[in-house]
């Protein structure tokens, strides 16, 4: 099977892919998209995804959109270690941890959400950082009390390994620091930060660690 994933250095959804074919031990091949990337972004909606959005995976010339749609693809298709634990209601709570992430933390923080508020309903940089600044830390009190509500601690969300709560949510912090959000009120979420990025597959796939990332990471 040929894998393409066609993403960027800072795309968190291409992120959470990204360490879900690590984790697998799956190869493919880095597709970088942007003005210095493999193809450009013009290119990319005209022959890839009319959308725009990143990521897409190429499964032998077939194209798939969608960062939950590919990690529950990677999973259903590819043999252990899996994905989601074993016990089925953790398995629940590790996809609706995810979704908090992917559902109603991650489109907040996308650069076209932004971009139009700006220009079209005439928020300030300020305006729309104390915006951005509420709903995020919404999302993390969230996940931080979902945690704490675990009958039983477990070493990382919720299992002995990473699940796809775990996928989600690294990304979701690096962007905190990216934006210079202080999360240092959520003492479980960076303990599960910390233990995710001590291991490879996770390390791997990291924005600093991709081909196309230029040496520095400013936003914008």
């Amino acid at each position: 099977m040929n894998l393409k994933l066609y993403t960027r250095y800072r795309n968190s959804a291409g992120q959470r892919v990204r360490t879900a074919l690590n984790i697998k031990g799956i190869d493919y091949e880095y597709m970088s998209v942007g003005s210095n990337g493999v193809i450009s972004q013009e290119g990319y909606v005209r022959d890839v995804n009319p959308q725009g959005l990143i990521p897409t995976l190429s499964v032998d010339g077939e194209l798939i959109i969608q960062s939950t749609a590919l990690i529950e693809f990677i999973e259903e298709t590819f043999d252990a270690p899996s994905l989601l634990p074993e016990d089925m209601v953790a398995r629940a709570r590790s996809r609706a941890f995810a979704q908090v992430i992917a559902c109603e933390m991650h489109p907040i923080n996308v650069g076209r959400v932004k971009t139009h508020l700006v220009n079209e309903h005439g928020q300030s940089e300020a305006d729309w950082s104390r915006w951005y600044d509420y709903w995020v830390h919404h999302g993390y009190r969230t996940l931080e009390d979902m945690l704490e509500r675990r009958t039983s601690k477990t070493a990382f969300a919720f299992d002995e390994k990473p699940t796809v709560a775990d996928l989600y949510l690294i990304p979701q912090l690096y962007n905190a620091r990216v934006f210079d959000i202080d999360v240092s009120a959520y003492p479980l979420l960076n303990e599960i930060d910390e233990k995710c990025r001590a291991l490879d597959a996770f390390e791997r796939a990291m924005p600093e660690n991709q081909s196309d990332y230029p040496g520095t990471d400013a936003v914008g």
